[in-house]
């Protein structure tokens, strides 16, 4: 017998959300990024990559829904990785900004790439050549939602 929550909508995006990601992690790291893991993903997912003067952790922090502290933490990670750098904000000496460096900016391509991988093996997986269900669901449901 099927516990109630293992049905439960937001059991159920959750299990998926963790799912896609893991999945999208270990191909990043198939593809000769080691060291990268989920928890990584809000970092690149916040940055601002056509700024010049990079994205402040505190604005990273934010847009993730975390506290500063382990924004920096994660930064720090990935800086040690090699796919970040920080530097103080020229305007703001308390402030600190984070750029991608070159690593950094080749695993956009590479990211990119696994998202259009994923997307086929999940239209394939869901026959729905377009995902356009899927998405269409999904978009509704962000639709009502006031903090999406």
């Amino acid at each position: 017998m099927a516990l109630v929550t293992d049905v439960h909508i937001a059991r159920l995006l959750l299990r998926a959300v963790r799912a896609v990601q893991s999945t999208y992690i270990e191909r990043l790291q198939q593809r000769g990024n080691p060291g990268l893991r989920t928890g990584h993903i809000p970092v690149f997912a916040g940055l601002d990559p056509e700024s010049a003067e990079g994205t402040r952790i505190t604005d990273l922090a934010n847009r993730a829904g975390m506290t500063r502290q382990m924004m920096g933490r994660l930064v720090r990670e990935l800086e040690a990785l090699g796919y970040l750098t920080t530097a103080t904000h020229p305007d703001d000496q308390r402030a600190v900004v984070v750029t991608m460096t070159e690593r950094g900016n080749a695993i956009r391509g590479e990211a990119a790439a696994v998202i259009t991988e994923l997307e086929a093996d999940y239209a394939v997986l869901l026959n729905d050549p377009d995902l356009a269900s899927l998405k269409g669901a999904l978009q509704g449901i962000i639709r009502t939602s006031p903090t999406a």
